[in-house]
């Protein structure tokens, strides 16, 4: 299938009601708050793929694979996996820079 097969796969499954449904059950589970930020869920927020596989992107029956999460925090998580596979220890060094952050601007 071509990028341009895939993407409209994926537009397609966005809007059946099948995952409609799916994000309002993760909304109601996760009681209407990003797990990440504690924010409340906004109307543009993703329903994010924990399995990142294209062939898997359909599989939506398995609830647990996904996790709604605002759009800020979606793309942040995306962004942030390409390096966190390859070296998990890039969360120690944010951290070391956030908490230099915090200390500073006290």
């Amino acid at each position: 299938m071509s990028l341009n097969e895939t993407q409209k796969a994926k537009k397609r499954l966005r809007q059946t009601k099948a995952w409609k449904q799916l994000r309002h059950d993760k909304n109601v589970e996760q009681r209407g708050i990003d797990p990440i930020t504690l924010g409340k869920i906004t109307r543009t927020a993703n329903c994010h793929h924990l399995d990142l596989n294209d062939e898997h992107y359909t599989q939506i029956q398995d609830h647990s694979k996904f996790v709604l999460l605002n759009k800020m925090t979606h793309d942040m998580v995306h962004w942030l996996y390409r390096y966190y596979e390859k070296d998990k220890t890039i969360i120690d060094r944010l951290t070391n820079i956030l908490d230099r952050m915090i200390e500073l601007n006290k």
